[in-house]
């Protein structure tokens, strides 16, 4: 009975032995880590992120924004063409070019829609106009609209592009003034109107 008693003493304490130090932390690291995943668990960084996709602004979008700008009772006043009898005139958005570009740097695309407004009053004259739309979040906004000349005006303006905020373009003489000469002209967006700046060879 006393010989077993050693034995198993010993036999414990070579078990005890054999079990090496990195084993324990293991098993100790083992037991931390099942305890952290199941009682609280870290939230790995989510992976899924929702893309913002911001509307392109092409030609094909301001036509549809003008579309819709000219049943709105702003456009309908600001070019008087409420007339009560039906005789305010029609209106033709085919001529181009549509001019895009930042107008307001605030690094999204705003748009420059020409359109004119023919037979007011029942006659065959006509008056040109810009409609000048500010992007915001991609959605554009109709500001207001720049008279850029008729068949009457001496003087018609045509943009041609817009550089680095400014609008650049031609005023030429107007379908049944005398013979002048085309003069280079450029603008910038204003939140009421666009203001003629100098030209770089008016500034010398």
């Amino acid at each position: 009975m006393h010989l077993n008693k050693i034995y198993f003493s010993l036999l414990l304490a070579v078990t005890i032995l054999s079990c090496s130090p990195n084993e324990k932390t293991s098993q100790h690291n083992k037991q931390i880590n099942t305890l952290h995943t199941n009682d609280n668990p870290v939230k790995e960084k989510d992976t899924l992120v929702a893309d913002v996709k911001i509307p392109v602004i092409d030609s094909m979008a301001v036509l549809i924004a003008f579309k819709k700008t000219i049943t709105t009772d702003q456009f309908i006043k600001e070019l008087d063409i409420d007339d009560p009898d039906g005789l305010g005139g029609s209106i033709f958005d085919s001529e181009r070019p549509i001019l895009i570009g930042d107008l307001n740097d605030d690094h999204q695309d705003d748009a420059i829609m020409p359109f004119s407004i023919e037979g007011r009053q029942g006659g065959n004259n006509w008056d040109a106009h810009y409609a000048i739309f500010i992007n915001n979040g991609g959605v554009l906004e109709y500001k207001y609209s720049f008279d850029r000349g008729g068949d009457l005006a001496e003087r018609q303006t045509d943009f041609k592009s817009i550089k680095n905020g400014i609008i650049k373009g031609m005023e030429v003489p107007g379908f049944h003034s005398e013979e002048g000469n085309s003069t280079p002209v450029d603008y910038m967006y204003r939140p009421t109107d666009l203001s003629e700046v100098a030209t770089a060879s008016e500034a010398k």
